[in-house]
């Protein structure tokens, strides 16, 4: 073995926050952890995203003979993100990106304290709650995430999908056209605002956000085309094509309207050339595609997974936020695993709530609902429904009729949908 190359168990890193002259190194250790290349375009998009004091690193004393990228070996960031909740606040919320852990530096520990530091910090700038998408999803749920939106992708068989007449007639002669994404890219973001404003899960999108969205770079188009834009009075959406020509893959489809949703769907389907429409996150499990159709069968879904995951780390706070589908009056015993995660949210609070507002304090009573911060977590923007959660042994409860009231009150009027990734 080289001198040069360090040996036996691997140090303790020491943990810090961030400066933009780690941005080389993060470059290089991201592409590690999850396998792929940065491109230079796509890098320069994320820069301006990039908040240094809300990033935690790891890293080990340079040896002798590597770089100085090699000892940054764990990283957990968050970028600041806006997020609508059931009843159509919108709070500010972190967006945890970034995680990942060197290869040798596994199962010591050191996830805990990337998750315990970062949490520590967002608490401190008086977050109510985190959230993220998962690369690997058997990893948060120890550190108080639950999964609260599904995403589903679907394929299209557009050479048998016609629209009913119901939905034609829906649509209307309102026609979605073709048009330059720099040209319209102020209403696709007025159209995006409002579709937000309605959806629970939504994620508001920045200037950088949409700079970054539709730079259309080489990588984004992963061997497809440029990124094709239909646009309409109350909607858009933005597509590519396959190299072969046979697919057209929607990126993001977002109406305000029923009749938008219907108009852009028309043309999607009367692509020539096309034979299948594929779509990822733009087809929510409650979208009404399928209803549009003469025969719903030519709507395959081919993949049910998870989507953003919650954290509350200020129970009273986040739950007084959102509104609730009947009146509920409930005390909940909520367990966060001895604060793991690095932030203890534990405790017994009273939940009173209903269609026009809440309010969420703590108290001694006697609880009505054990339950864990990530079931919770998970059923908060009222995609996940509590009483699966409940024959799972995540929830318990004395009287099954509260815990049946409970459930109501916490499930949303549509599916939650969060839109962008991060």
């Amino acid at each position: 073995m080289s001198p040069a190359v360090p040996s036996g168990a691997p140090v303790e890193p020491v943990l810090r926050r961030a400066t933009r002259d780690d941005l080389p190194a993060l470059r290089v250790f991201d592409s590690r952890a999850f396998g792929f290349t940065w491109g230079e375009p796509d890098f320069a998009g994320f820069e301006p995203l990039f908040e240094p004091e809300r990033f935690v690193l790891a890293h080990e004393p340079t040896a002798p003979g590597l770089a100085a990228s090699d000892a940054l070996v764990g990283a957990a960031g968050a970028y600041s993100m806006t997020m609508t909740v059931p009843g159509g606040a919108r709070l500010p919320v972190p967006g945890v990106t970034w995680v990942g852990v060197a290869l040798h530096q596994r199962r010591r520990g050191l996830l805990r304290r990337l998750f315990a530091d970062l949490h520590a910090g967002l608490v401190d700038h008086g977050a109510a709650l985190a959230v993220l998408t998962a690369s690997e999803a058997t990893i948060y749920g120890r550190f108080g995430y639950g999964a609260a939106t599904t995403n589903r992708s679907v394929r299209v068989d557009r050479r048998r999908a016609r629209l009913a007449p119901a939905a034609e007639a829906l649509a209307g002669a309102e026609v979605a056209r073709h048009a330059t994404a720099s040209a319209v890219r102020g209403h696709l973001a007025d159209v995006h605002e409002r579709w937000c404003a309605a959806t629970p899960g939504a994620m508001a999108r920045s200037a950088a956000w949409w700079d970054w969205l539709l730079a259309d770079t080489p990588d984004q188009r992963s061997g497809g085309s440029e990124l094709f834009v239909l646009v309409h009075p109350d909607g858009y959406a933005t597509y590519r094509v396959a190299d072969d020509g046979a697919r057209a893959r929607v990126v993001d489809l977002v109406a305000a309207t029923p009749a938008a949703h219907a108009s852009l769907w028309r043309s999607l389907l009367a692509l020539d050339l096309v034979e299948e429409v594929t779509a990822g996150r733009a087809v929510p499990l409650d979208d009404p595609l399928p209803h549009l159709l003469v025969d719903p069968a030519v709507v395959t879904t081919t993949a049910v997974e998870d989507g953003v995951w919650v954290r509350l780390l200020d129970v009273p706070a986040a739950l007084a936020a959102r509104t609730y589908a009947c009146e509920v009056d409930v005390v909940l015993d909520v367990d966060d695993g001895g604060g793991l995660g690095g932030v203890d949210a534990s405790g017994r609070v009273r939940l009173r709530g209903g269609p026009d507002g809440a309010e969420c304090t703590r108290t001694d009573a006697a609880p009505d609902v054990r339950l864990g911060v990530a079931a919770l977590g998970a059923t908060y923007l009222g995609g996940t429904r509590l009483g699966p959660l409940a024959r799972a042994g995540l929830v318990e409860a004395d009287e099954p009729a509260v815990l049946a009231r409970l459930g109501a009150a916490l499930l949303g009027e549509r599916e939650p949908q969060y839109g962008t990734s991060f």
